[in-house]
């Protein structure tokens, strides 16, 4: 309300109204008499509640504001802080301070360095829409409802080392035109369209990992210990790392004579694994991954649809994929999705393969084999043999689904016979079976008279490997249908046999 606002006129432009909060009469803290400041000043204590709302400070008044609310401890004690709006002088200091109740600085100005550095923010701390023209220093500090930093802009660094937030900390549509540093413990951690000239790096154990949309103009690294990280629609110049952390994250302590701080890990365990779980990337989707190495995460659940460059990705250390419900092969979350899909409008149900999660559409299985084909060099290239082989196999098998009638019945043969040139036993049981089928042929009608089937199938094997099959137990003469019978098994004989030399020598790459 007006009547609540500052009516002298503003002191870094006269020609428009302050309109801080008043205090008294129409006038903020900074337009008080010195009389009325110091009575002001003179009643508050350690813990006190702050009205400072759109107040421009000089360098002396922060100060004199400090002093009482310290009482001579070096560290102020807030209550309820609003400081929504005020503009403060070049490098203010709140290091080590207390805000036992809401701490509001939302669209506030620092004109130099904020030095907030091991303060402590008991209630909720709102520095959305704020403007830091010097650096951001928030290390080792403790934010126990929440950080709000959305829509903030950073001019220079921003340092956010060894940082606790209870609850979500926000930086979504931040700026940030130097380097961001958020290291330690955050439920969650929303980067979601911030835009930063300088480096990124974050390492922190925390539950979720927003970064959609995100802008980056140089390199990004991400160090995470649990987090399911979304990277849908980032834009990175440089080189964007994930890496899922093994063990907790340590921090230096306080004094050098100490022991390394481990990051709390409190509710990050999965009750059915009993420890903390990988990090997870959930989505890649519209990601140009050119520049993008995946080391140690859960893929599991992972959306590559719609990623650019996928043969270009770099997948180091254990990446974890889906597997399909017989766990013998990796596939791509969605092929679950595709699978399941499918079983519904057949009228079936998913059966063991997941669904698409809500507001996610499934892609056809066209969009799914040139998927499984960039990922499988990308894979090739890392010497993951393995995984290119399974995902081989989810190219052929996606291929199979899409093809015409004709090919899509050479493939199903192809499948059938060596499971796509991946199954050896599948290739020598094929073997098998035709020799057996067409030594019944021979054995009545391949010769003038019928002969023991033992004999018809030594026979058959013989004529699938020598030119010279005459033996006393059968006749020397065959029938026009012993010729065919014949040719079929110096055809298939070879085949199979190249099938299952090629099956093996994939395993034995495996």
């Amino acid at each position: 309300m007006d009547s609540q606002r500052c009516t002298r006129p503003h002191v870094l432009d006269p020609g428009e109204r302050c309109r801080a909060r008043s205090l008294r009469d129409g006038r903020c803290l900074a337009h008080l008499d010195p009389g009325e400041r110091d009575a002001y000043l003179a009643g508050l204590r350690p813990g006190s509640d702050v009205d400072a709302m759109g107040v421009v400070f000089t360098a002396d008044l922060f100060q004199e504001l400090l002093a009482p609310l310290s009482a001579g401890r070096g560290v102020a004690e807030f209550g309820a802080a609003d400081f929504a709006g005020a503009t403060f002088p070049a490098d203010v200091s709140f290091h080590g301070a207390g805000f036992s109740a809401w701490a509001g600085f939302g669209h506030a100005t620092f004109l130099g360095d904020a030095g907030f550095g091991q303060a402590r923010f008991t209630g909720p701390a709102a520095f959305d829409s704020a403007v830091f023209s010097g650096r951001a220093l928030f290390t080792g500090a403790r934010f126990l409802e929440g950080a709000d930093f959305a829509r903030s802009s950073f001019a220079r660094d921003a340092l956010f080392g060894a940082t606790r937030v209870i609850g979500e900390a926000r930086f979504h549509e931040a700026r940030f035109a130097g380097d961001l540093l958020v290291t330690g413990r955050a439920d969650e951690l929303d980067l979601t369209r911030a835009t930063a000239e300088g480096e990124v790096h974050v390492e922190v154990a925390a539950r979720a990992v927003l970064a959609e949309g995100l802008r980056a103009k140089d390199r990004v690294s991400l160090r995470l210990r649990a987090a399911r990280v979304d990277l849908s629609g980032a834009v990175c110049a440089g080189a964007l790392t994930v890496h899922g952390l093994q063990e907790p994250i340590t921090h230096a302590a306080d004094s050098p004579s100490r022991p390394l701080r481990q990051v709390d890990e409190s509710g990050l365990a999965d009750p059915r694994l009993g420890r903390v779980p990988l990090a997870a990337v959930t989505s890649l989707r519209g990601l140009d991954a050119g520049q993008v190495v995946l080391t140690d995460v859960d893929l599991t659940g992972c959306l590559f649809a719609g990623v650019h460059r996928a043969d270009q990705i770099q997948l180091d250390g254990r990446c974890v994929f889906a597997t399909d419900p017989r766990r013998r092969r990796r596939v791509l979350a969605e092929e679950h999705h595709w699978r399941a899909r499918r079983r519904f409008l057949r009228g079936r149900g998913p059966g063991r393969w997941s669904p698409a999660p809500e507001g996610v559409r499934p892609v056809d299985s066209p969009r799914l084999e040139v998927l499984y084909r960039q990922l499988r060099k990308a894979l090739e290239d890392a010497k993951n043999e393995p995984g290119a082989a399974d995902f081989y196999y989810g190219e052929m098998e996606m291929r199979r689904a899409g093809a015409r009638r004709a090919e899509r019945l050479l493939l199903w043969l192809y499948w059938l016979v060596s499971g796509y040139g991946l199954r050896a036993w599948r290739a020598l049981a094929a073997m098998l079976a035709v020799v057996a089928a067409l030594a019944l042929g021979m054995a009545h009608a391949g010769f003038p008279r019928p002969v023991p089937y033992l004999d018809a199938l030594l026979h058959s094997l013989r004529a699938m490997v020598a030119v010279d099959v005459k033996t006393a137990n059968v006749p020397e003469t065959v029938t026009h249908w012993g010729q065919v019978l014949q040719v079929m098994l110096r055809v298939s004989g070879p085949l199979f046999v190249g099938l299952a030399a090629l099956a093996i020598r994939n395993r034995v790459k495996r």
